[in-house]
């Protein structure tokens, strides 16, 4: 699947910048504060801006899956809740290819919180489950998660920077094995494997 060629460039720049903005919204409710008054006036506020966006929704216009992503790591799934730039739940986690490893790089602010101070571990999970299928995509043997385990061996920190790997271990007819590991600091911090089932279209 290719790039929708209706939805064009300066749509998709106009619509990161509602995510951006969107993002900002997410973080600021973490510790949000104020009056009763200020309150309903910032959810009437909310509410107005929802009745603007509803006559534009309904119909999907940014592609779900784009099979040509070139050089862009992040572009496969573009509304990914974990990698995708028009998320606004997305951190997003920035992709690169070290050889034939995936780098995901990100810091996660309060929107991510479990306990205090830490990331909540589903989040971790989340992102370990984005990567290891992506490595399998960009190495050409892509396919659904089968099962993932995750190691948590220290509490990761939100606000500072993480940097995930993903590796394919080996592949035995459709089963592929891979493996993942987080530093924080230069410190594993977690680490997972996890099995994947082979899709011949990948």
């Amino acid at each position: 699947m290719k790039q929708n060629p209706n939805f064009t460039t300066e749509q998709r720049q106009a619509l990161q910048h509602v995510v951006q903005e969107l993002r900002h919204v997410l973080e600021h409710m973490t510790t949000l504060n104020g009056t009763a008054e200020e309150l309903e006036n910032i959810a009437t506020q909310v509410k107005t801006l929802g009745d603007t966006m509803t006559p534009m929704t309904g119909n999907k216009t940014l592609e779900h899956f784009n099979l040509e992503w070139g050089d862009d790591l992040n572009s496969p799934l573009p509304m990914s809740p974990i990698t995708g730039r028009y998320h606004p739940v997305a951190p997003p986690v920035e992709l690169s290819m070290e050889a034939k490893t995936l780098i995901g790089t990100v810091t996660l602010n309060k929107v991510y919180e479990g306990g205090p101070g830490w990331v909540h571990g589903s989040w971790i999970t989340a992102i370990y489950d984005q990567l290891l299928a992506f490595a399998g995509i960009f190495n050409k043997t892509g396919g659904p998660t089968a099962s993932l385990t995750v190691d948590f061996m220290k509490p990761t920190p939100i606000n500072t920077p993480l940097r995930f790997e993903a590796d394919i271990d080996s592949v035995a007819d459709k089963k592929i094995y891979m493996s993942g590991r987080c530093y924080c600091e230069g410190q594993l911090v977690t680490k997972c494997e996890g099995l994947f089932i082979q899709h011949r279209g990948y």
